[in-house]
């Protein structure tokens, strides 16, 4: 209905009901969201025992199937194609049913989640850092398109990696239509064998992101050209380099646009301080205006300067800024993983931080930000373990000889400069609990698990809270401090390296005996 609406008044369409929702809820009108007249499916109901108008303690839901049943009765929409009181089979039994009538539904949906239904064992189960223990969502196979693939085109990302992105004729999948998709490297494009020209085979990989399966080389008319990596950045037109061991091209110049552009996204976004409202929308703004240079910028920016930015009034500048405020205090490991160290992702920031945090305990009454605080005396002792004893760095739990490399290239250099900016701009981190030498207790305590390739039963998230729940410790990369390596399908060149270093090697079976505290040895 409403892109019926739009297309009558001239006006581009949503390309989905996710995106046309988001955008109504954003709208500065209330009148404008009020006219969409959005809907939605209900099913989290939190009651308060005693509390007025509430329930008595013995009149509580219990089950997930009950919270549906009384928000229906209470007025709520909710999604009626469910079902309770089902084992395994009878689960198994009802993803399948669905497989193919969702397509006759009246909105889109792309699987089947499967819940825990009693309350109580939802507690005992509790929650991961992205995810409940007691919800898995089955997703159904993603629908396959053919489209064009009219052209391929180099992107430069935050660390200067020269991504080719395939510019396809647009096509509708999965509920939205489709002009781009990453073909992640050029390693990749020569093996799926994609050219210019080709018309290929397009899906969504968990209904999200757009993925071109294969090529159709049959259709191949002799017109279809090979893609070449370019020589120079397309944005600086600095001499592209590629890395001896790895399959990425990359810019290596610090100061390029599109590299600055990035790297400031990802400090902003969620990955990193999480700022809420400072897309790319408001980003692109700031740069080009000069509004930000450094990443100290954004807490220097008032509610005045917000407010200059196009599309701005008084109460979203005021909300913008309340939201860079309270970015000032974030825990130290994402204050680490929002720098956008290369080879540093989530898992080594953490690990990181608690390293520092045992080398540089704070001081009596030292504060946290400031020219003389602790986050400055961080950087210091950084900057001076990377230019003196940048080995050191491989005491840090999963950091082997490239990473530590990475670390001492990035604070011997522009780090220390970042991270004294931020403390002069007043930005407080939170420093982590002491580990003890233990790390844990469970039959993986004190030991290094690197996990790689596909796994059957379990997702990459699933199987390092498997590590952590037996005291172990999921590293990211392959060390000689590694003690195992779990390897599913197409583990590539984390496998190689665990072979070369002696490192022992599991499979999902050999895996779950270590879970049970038994041998690995069958």
């Amino acid at each position: 209905r409403i892109n019926l609406e739009r297309e009558e008044l001239g006006l581009s369409l949503y390309a989905n009901p996710r995106n046309s929702g988001a955008g109504s809820l954003r709208q500065i009108d209330p009148t404008v969201t009020a006219s969409r007249r959005l809907s939605a499916w209900f099913y989290v109901l939190i009651e308060e025992p005693g509390a007025p108008g509430g329930n008595a303690p013995g009149e509580v839901v219990q089950h997930q199937s009950a919270a549906l049943d009384r928000l229906g009765a209470l007025g709520f929409p909710v999604e009626p194609h469910h079902a309770s009181d089902l084992d395994m089979d009878g689960a198994i039994e009802f993803l399948e049913r669905w497989r193919e009538p969702r397509h006759d539904l009246a909105y889109e949906t792309d699987g089947v989640v499967v819940k825990v239904d009693a309350f109580d064992q939802q507690r005992r189960l509790g929650m991961v850092s992205r995810a409940p223990r007691w919800a898995i969502a089955y997703k159904f196979p993603p629908e396959q398109v053919e489209t064009v693939v009219e052209d391929i085109v180099p992107y430069v990302g935050r660390t200067g990696t020269l991504t080719p992105v395939a510019h396809l004729r647009p096509t509708k999948v999965a509920g939205s239509t489709v002009a781009r998709a990453t073909l992640h490297n050029l390693d990749e494009v020569r093996r799926k064998d994609i050219r210019i020209g080709d018309q290929v085979v397009l899906q969504k990989a968990g209904d999200v992101i757009p993925e071109v399966v294969r090529a159709l080389v049959d259709r191949r008319t002799g017109s279809e050209r090979e893609f070449e990596m370019p020589a120079r950045c397309p944005v600086c037109d600095t001499p592209v380099a590629r890395d001896p061991d790895a399959v990425r091209h990359y810019c290596p110049n610090l100061a390029c646009p599109a590299r600055v552009g990035q790297e400031f996204g990802h400090f902003a976004g969620r990955g990193g301080m999480d700022i809420d409202g400072a897309g790319w929308a408001v980003l692109s703004q700031l740069l080009e205006r000069g509004m930000v240079r450094t990443r100290g910028d954004f807490y220097r920016l008032d509610v005045e300067q917000l407010e200059t930015l196009d599309r701005y009034a008084r109460k979203s500048a005021e909300n913008l800024h309340a939201a860079i405020q309270r970015s000032r205090r974030r825990p130290l490991e994402r204050i680490v993983a929002a720098l956008g160290i290369p080879q540093v992702g989530w898992t080594t920031a953490t690990d990181l931080a608690a390293w520092l945090t045992e080398q540089l305990p704070p001081r009596d009454g030292e504060p946290m930000s400031g020219p003389t605080g602790w986050l400055a005396r961080a950087a210091q002792f950084l900057a001076e373990v990377a230019t003196e004893r940048p080995e050191r760095f491989e005491a840090v739990t999963g950091v082997g000889p490239n990473v530590a490399a990475s670390l001492a290239q990035y604070f011997s250099g522009s780090g220390r400069h970042v991270l004294l900016d931020l403390a002069e701009a007043g930005v407080e981190p939170e420093l982590p609990a002491p580990r003890s030498s233990a790390d844990g207790a469970g039959p993986l305590a004190g030991k290094s698990v690197v996990v790689t390739g596909t796994l059957e039963g379990y997702d990459r998230q699933a199987a390092e809270d498997a590590i952590r729940a037996a005291g172990g410790k999921a590293a990211s990369s392959v060390s000689r401090k590694t003690h195992f390596l779990l390897a599913g399908e197409n583990a590539g060149s984390k496998l190689a390296k665990a072979q070369e270093l002696g490192v022992t090697v599991l499979d999902e079976e050999a895996f779950r005996r270590l879970l049970a505290g038994e041998s690995a040895e069958a």
